[in-house]
């Protein structure tokens, strides 16, 4: 299992690992790979060279819909990429028997996640995103940790709970921070709150807000998955 952050790896009980860091959980491996595709293939290619016989991604996602808001967990299907692409499908028996066992506890969705090389900000990018992929939600590490896993002919699922509502305007100076910041909360991001004033900081206590409504969710999951 890869997750992009210690704090998405802290809702499966994993704590004390760092980012580029594998440590063995339940009868498997988890990796702790920091944001973007570039950081979950290679966490995806360390995971190979342990002999895992799957790869799972496990985390977070902004949604593309209304229907899903924070906490709501989407198992995606298919995981895209790029138009014109038939990106990668999930592994269906897999996806099914997650679905089923988490829908006893969270609102799961299922349908296209699409994956971008950075975070998509404003309310104006998601919903032409949504138009052009048809997909419920977005993130950064699924579709490389997808590719990996088609190229190693292994089973591909994904779990992914929203931390990011569609109707979210994430200021400019939030998203800037973002890019290019494989460790979550850097000092970059930090600054660029404390300096952003009122709006900034509103944006940043709904975001931390949402993300510990979905990490309570990934938790469930866990739980209901062991």
């Amino acid at each position: 299992m890869i997750v992009a952050l210690p704090a998405e790896a802290h809702s499966i009980g994993v704590r004390g690992i760092g980012i580029g860091e594998c440590a063995r959980w339940r009868n498997g491996w988890v990796a702790v790979s920091g944001m973007g595709p570039h950081n979950a293939m290679r966490a995806a290619e360390r995971l190979l060279a342990c002999d895992v016989a799957r790869l799972a991604n496990w985390g977070v996602a902004g949604a593309l819909t209304p229907d899903l808001v924070a906490g709501d967990v989407l198992i995606p299907d298919h995981i895209c990429y790029m138009r014109d692409d038939p990106g990668f499908a999930a592994d269906a028996d897999l996806a099914a028997q997650l679905a089923e066992l988490l829908s006893a506890s969270l609102r799961v969705r299922r349908g296209i996640l699409w994956s971008t090389p950075q975070p998509v900000a404003t309310t104006a990018d998601k919903q032409a995103l949504a138009i052009r992929s048809h997909a419920l939600a977005v993130d950064m590490e699924a579709a490389p940790i997808a590719a990996v896993a088609a190229r190693a002919k292994l089973p591909f699922v994904a779990v992914k709970a929203i931390c990011d509502p569609v109707d979210r305007e994430l200021p400019a100076a939030m998203a800037g921070a973002l890019e290019g910041a494989d460790r979550g909360w850097s000092l970059r991001m930090v600054s660029a709150i404390a300096l952003g004033g009122p709006v900034t900081w509103r944006a940043a206590r709904a975001l931390s807000r949402d993300f510990r409504r979905a990490r309570r969710s990934l938790a469930t999951a866990a739980a209901l998955a062991a």
